[in-house]
């Protein structure tokens, strides 16, 4: 009789596993709605935006099994695509453990963003925010991210590592993974070839990066970013401060038409009027454009350049050059404000 009773209640068990498992691997979940799960939010609300749209039958039942399971703080937020209606346990699991049916979100880093740019683009798909800006300035992180990338070289931020590409993200995904994958990103496209030439520059991965963005800021088509580099390269050969408006603007953090007097004296590493040498950090995230013009500059003797206004630039060898197209820059640039004002 004893013998009996241990039978039927292994029978029990295994009757009840083989239904879970059937109804967890073979009941079809995946459907034509969409159901979001936002960050933080608990299970009971969870349960009643659910039974509201109709993916389960009973929202009580749902926190119940929550409850039981231990399984009600570990709902994970994202986006599902679900059909009508759907088993209990089933759902539940599939929110909790394997995601399969959670939808991946497209996010866009474009080419020259900030990673306070960045960063508002994610809270668009509710990643933690303070999270991804934190890991960004954390050197123990940087360590762990060396293990997978050994020749990442970056001192004080991941600034310029964080490559502009198309992702597709989960809703609320771990900041850490959505660094891996923009870091990830921007080794898979420097080609090997390109290491050895920065031996030839005596430069870093960091002081490519680091002219690299500045070339993303400056220049506007593609032509010009050799040119700009040049300029660049020239005067880091002759010692002579690289004098570009947008590493100012990066501290500073807004976009100017022109800098201030005062704001070209501001004491500042990123005031590449007052000291020399390349700022102290990217300033933004560089394209394969840009990178390439950082190591490949073109073979020109110019110091100077300034914007046209229509995304290109006057470039100029001596200093008297340079300060007649800088007049007339100004000069177009005051008429075309007083047109706008007065229309």
């Amino acid at each position: 009789m004893k013998t009996f009773k241990i039978f039927l209640v292994v029978f029990t068990i295994l009757l009840l596993a083989a239904g879970i498992y059937f109804i967890e691997f073979f009941y079809p979940i995946k459907g034509e709605y969409e159901f979001l799960v936002s960050r933080k939010v608990p299970a009971s609300v969870v349960a009643k935006s659910l039974e509201k749209e109709g993916f389960i039958r009973n929202a009580y039942s749902f926190l119940i099994l929550s409850r039981i399971t231990g399984w009600d703080k570990k709902i994970k937020a994202g986006k599902y695509k679900l059909s009508r209606p759907l088993p209990t346990f089933r759902l539940l699991y599939a929110m909790v453990y394997n995601g399969l049916y959670v939808l991946e979100n497209p996010v866009t880093v474009k080419e020259g963003e900030t990673i306070a740019d960045i960063a508002k683009t994610l809270a668009t798909i509710e990643v933690d925010t303070a999270e991804f800006l934190r890991l960004t300035r954390d050197p123990s992180f940087f360590e762990y991210l060396k293990k997978y990338f050994p020749r990442l070289d970056a001192r004080i931020t991941l600034e310029g590592y964080l490559y502009p590409e198309t992702y597709m993200f989960y809703w609320a995904e771990d900041p850490r993974q959505v660094i891996f994958k923009m870091v990830s990103q921007l080794f898979a496209v420097i080609p090997d070839s390109f290491y050895d030439r920065m031996k030839e520059l005596k430069f870093t991965l960091n002081k490519t990066l680091i002219l690299a963005s500045i070339i993303e800021k400056e220049a506007q088509v593609d032509f010009e970013r050799p040119l700009i580099s040049a300029v660049f390269h020239n005067r880091l050969r002759l010692r002579r401060p690289l004098e570009s408006n947008v590493t100012l603007e990066y501290y500073l953090r807004e976009r100017r038409a022109w800098l201030k007097g005062s704001e070209t004296r501001l004491d500042t590493p990123y005031n590449t009027y007052k000291y020399t040498g390349l700022p102290p950090t990217p300033i933004c995230s560089p394209s394969i454009k840009s990178i390439t013009a950082a190591l490949y500059p073109a073979k020109v003797n110019y110091l100077y350049f300034v914007a046209k206004g229509d995304g290109t630039h006057y470039f100029s060898r001596t200093f008297a050059e340079h300060r007649l197209y800088t007049m007339k820059v100004r000069s177009l640039y005051k008429q075309k404000v007083q047109n706008s004002q007065s229309q």
